[in-house]
């Protein structure tokens, strides 16, 4: 037990202090506004206000955690023995920053209720973050000023028990598009014939005619590839299933053709599905609402995980709305052009709602890179993205949490010659994250 003293206990302030004290070292909380009965405690204690007190641990509060509007931050930056802090503190304060309203800046995603520059998508990327701008971005910062807050705690009050999250692997999939050929329709068959011919695409024609007579399997169909190596390692998978009306960037067969939904079904026998809400879905409920019932009347089940097609976040709404479809955990949580942490921690935390001022139930589950950012933005070769995807998995290692890599189906098919080399990247990191 430690015992938490401010002058005001805000929504934010207890939010902030349980995601470090509680979920991040495993240390119970007892909040106070009391001067008298803090000085007088004889518990392990932190003094969280503006002056030092006679006794305790006295981190000096900035203003954040008191504040009730959303406005552009004003902080110094730096680094402390070699790691990276922000909201830095006077000389009075016993650490040399604000770990709470560091804390709470980076989870509730502060910076994104800012206006920024959006990329082509209308969403928030890398390069406007402040973890990126101080080259910090495949740091889990959170999880690093846990551990200084755990350091000092020790000095103050040695033999302090704590208990830090554990590591554990989850292997992600998205299936934006299940299949390469099968099941597009007369049209889109047709259209993808005429595209061949006149590119002199004969491979193409050549691959495309022997799966739709049946010679060969449509090489998006991935998953008993997955399944094996599922059995093998002994690993769980989450499918995040596209599963929507076909519209420009959401490219999967319809959510109303038979051969889509037999094959989530089969994936539903031996892993979980979540949804994957559509580009379309993202500035409309309705039609969110729409793809989770369907989806959620063919698996006959209920589902409780997501990942945004796209990875298109925008706060709040989009976490609202995942509220408002009951599901409890989505997946996020990174960036599409760049690797590393988005909200610069590598373990789960639960969703803050800046403008309503609230803790909600919906955990958010970080993830570090997709194979995608590697492929198609940093166009790195297989084994560039591997000793780096290597580098993410000591840091999991090291700080424990949820080690959730992205991944999609059709890049093991190795259809496409920038997917060449991806199933052995992909098996590595099987091997390496569940040795």
């Amino acid at each position: 037990m430690i015992l938490f003293y401010a002058e005001k206990i805000t929504p934010r302030l207890r939010y902030s202090a349980k995601i470090l004290l509680n979920d991040l070292l495993g240390l119970k909380i007892s909040f106070t506004t009391d001067k008298d009965d803090y000085l007088h405690a004889t518990l392990p204690k932190i003094n969280y206000s503006k002056n030092p007190l006679q006794s305790g641990l006295y981190v000096q509060a900035a203003n954040l955690l008191f504040e009730s509007d959303i406005f552009q931050q004003e902080f110094q930056t730096g680094e402390w023995e070699g790691k990276p802090i922000i909201y830095t503190s006077g000389k009075q304060s016993q650490l040399p920053f604000d770990p709470f309203a560091a804390t709470f800046f980076m989870l509730s995603r502060y910076e994104e209720y800012i206006p920024f520059i959006a990329d082509e998508h209308n969403r928030f990327p890398a390069r406007e973050s402040l973890l990126y701008r101080m080259g910090k971005l495949h740091v889990p910062v959170v999880n690093i000023w846990a551990e200084i807050l755990s350091e000092k705690l020790l000095e103050f009050y040695p033999g302090t028990a704590f208990n830090k999250p554990v590591y554990r692997f989850l292997n992600t999939i998205d299936i934006d598009n299940a299949y390469a050929y099968l099941g597009k329709g007369v049209m889109r068959t047709a259209g993808g014939f005429f595209k061949d011919i006149f590119s002199f695409n004969f491979r193409e024609l050549i691959a495309r005619s022997k799966v739709l007579m049946g010679i060969e399997s449509d090489p998006f169909e991935t998953f008993d590839y997955v399944l094996q190596l599922q059995e093998r390692y002994g690993f769980e998978t989450i499918y995040f299933a596209l599963f929507s009306r076909t519209a420009q960037y959401d490219r999967n067969l319809s959510m109303y053709s038979p051969r889509l939904q037999r094959y989530i079904k089969g994936i539903n026998d031996f892993c979980t599905v979540g949804i994957h809400p559509s580009y379309q879905s993202n500035s409309n409920l309705s039609v969110g609402e729409e793809e989770l019932h369907r989806l959620e009347q063919v698996l006959n089940i209920d589902i409780i995980h997501s990942r945004q097609h796209f990875i298109k976040l925008k706060f709040p709404e989009t976490y609202r709305n995942l509220i408002d479809l009951e599901i409890e955990h989505d997946y996020s949580m990174g960036f599409a052009a760049e690797s590393g942490f988005r909200a610069g921690t590598c373990t789960p935390f639960r969703f803050y709602d800046l403008e309503l001022e609230i803790e909600t139930n919906l955990v958010v589950h970080p993830f570090p890179f997709m194979d995608g950012t590697y492929i198609y933005y940093k166009k790195m070769t297989p084994g560039e993205a591997l000793a780096e995807m290597l580098e993410y998995l000591k840091t999991y290692r090291r700080y424990g949490g949820a080690f959730i890599p992205v991944w999609h189906n059709r890049i093991f098919s190795e259809k496409e010659a920038e997917w060449q080399g991806w199933k052995e990247v992909y098996e590595e990191i099987i091997k390496q994250a569940t040795a």
